[in-house]
């Protein structure tokens, strides 16, 4: 009796598993190319019906004929992968976009929505711990110093360890013949700052403000905040004058609203109060927030009261 009901047992696992296997095949067996997947994906993401698309868009990655498609495919894949239980296969996705991406842009787009995915999920310490056991592995694993640089910077804040982590970025940079990375370089001495050490991050701050004139201004302001901060006061208003020379901070109105009354308060901080007012009232004229006009406003009258006196 006992023998009978193990091979009836047996039969139904085998004949469940080849239920599964046809299924398989059958899902992936349809399309003929990763173009015709692809294309039959495209209805689902345009309807965006994500979970629909997981199965086409898998079949291309199959079918995929190299690793431009494959990385395609892969983003396409996110908001799939984003609706699972489990988030192994979001994560796995992110890693070869990570990876095998050329693009800086995609690649900060993506770790920023790994590390808010995984966030939101309470995973945070977990995607801490495997990329630094990725990192024990192997001490220049690209992609692990990449992703921890910033969770360290941004999730769960430890400035030294991110300021070490963009160090050892920098130097896989400049050993494969890379120019400089400006914002890189620019969250480095960011992490300086809060790691209080103010003479490293406004040095930083001054050795890349030359490389991209869009943002020389902001990063010579940011440099004589970081010399204030030190009591380096001379080296600030040389700072100064220099954002101030810059071509003008037009990323946005907040931002320029920033940069004037960050400017404004170092020239104040360091005894140049009429350098200091046409500055603040620019940082005015570029918000409607209460808060921030009244400090603006506060400060204003202090730097024509010095000017009058």
């Amino acid at each position: 009796m006992c023998t009978t009901t193990a091979k009836t047992d047996g039969l139904v696992l085998f004949e469940l598993a080849l239920v599964f296997l046809c299924s398989a095949v059958s899902a992936y067996g349809q399309y003929q190319s990763a173009d015709e997947a692809w294309r039959d994906a495209v209805k689902h993401l345009n309807a965006r019906n994500y979970a629909a698309s997981q199965e086409p868009l898998e079949a291309a990655l199959r079918l995929a004929p190299d690793d431009a498609y494959r990385l395609k495919v892969y983003e396409a894949l996110l908001p799939a992968y984003r609706l699972l239980p489990e988030p192994d296969k979001f994560v796995e996705a992110c890693n070869v976009i990570l990876t095998k991406s050329e693009r800086d842009a995609q690649r900060s787009l993506t770790r920023r929505s790994l590390l808010a995915f995984m966030h939101q999920r309470g995973k945070t310490d977990q995607l801490a711990h495997d990329y630094e056991d990725a990192l024990k592995k192997n001490p220049n694993d690209r992609t692990a110093l990449y992703v921890l640089s910033e969770l360290y910077g941004q999730l769960k804040p430890n400035p030294q360890r991110a300021a070490e982590l963009i160090q050892r970025l920098a130097r896989l940079d400049q050993q494969q013949g890379k120019a400089p990375n400006v914002a890189q370089s620019a969250e480095l001495a960011r992490q300086y700052l809060q790691a209080k050490r103010f003479v490293d991050g406004a040095a930083l701050y001054e050795q890349i403000a030359p490389l991209d004139a869009k943002l020389a201004a902001w990063h010579w302001k940011e440099a004589a905040a970081a010399w204030l901060k030190a009591k380096e006061p001379a080296k600030a208003l040389a700072a100064a004058k220099k954002a101030e020379a810059s071509p003008p901070e037009a990323r946005s109105e907040q931002l320029v609203h920033f940069f004037h009354r960050n400017l404004a308060d170092v020239f104040l901080a360091v005894g140049e109060p009429k350098a200091a007012i046409p500055h603040y009232e620019k940082a005015i004229q570029t918000t409607t927030i209460p808060g921030y006009l009244e400090g603006c406003k506060k400060s204003l009258e202090e730097a024509r009261a010095q000017v009058g006196g």
